[in-house]
């Protein structure tokens, strides 16, 4: 399951590079955060599982990544290292806040009836650059 996420990931990432190219220090921001899903094809406690895919475009790390998740839920146990509620469960810390890197994806799957939308809200940008 997390090669095919790897390789649909990977399409996706390429075709998003190819047509904008990466950002350069200045130009880091929440638009640098990819948030890419599929259907994995795979089934738990009755719900499609789907597999979700966050990577940072820009080649300063983001830090304290957080993305909006109001009313996420799943059938599926989420490892709470890369993704879990914070601020009333309004927001969901990615990669338990640790910096998110260019080439250093955060994968995760989840089990619900329809797909989720996770949209970046805030994150901290550091440059060594």
């Amino acid at each position: 399951m997390e090669a095919k996420l790897v390789v649909i990931f990977a399409a996706f990432l390429l075709l998003c590079t190819c047509s904008t190219g990466l950002a350069s220090d200045s130009e880091c921001s929440l638009s640098s955060i990819l948030v890419a899903q599929t259907v994995t094809g795979e089934w738990a406690h009755g719900q499609p599982v789907y597999g979700v895919i966050v990577a940072n475009t820009c080649r300063c790390a983001q830090s304290d990544l957080k993305v909006a998740c109001g009313g996420f839920n799943t059938t599926l146990a989420v490892d709470p290292a890369k993704l879990r509620p914070v601020d009333g469960g309004d927001l969901c810390l990615v990669n338990d806040g640790a910096p998110v890197v260019i080439d250093r994806d955060v994968i995760f799957s989840y089990a619900w009836s329809e797909k989720f939308r996770f949209r970046p809200v805030s994150s901290t940008v550091a440059c060594k650059y």
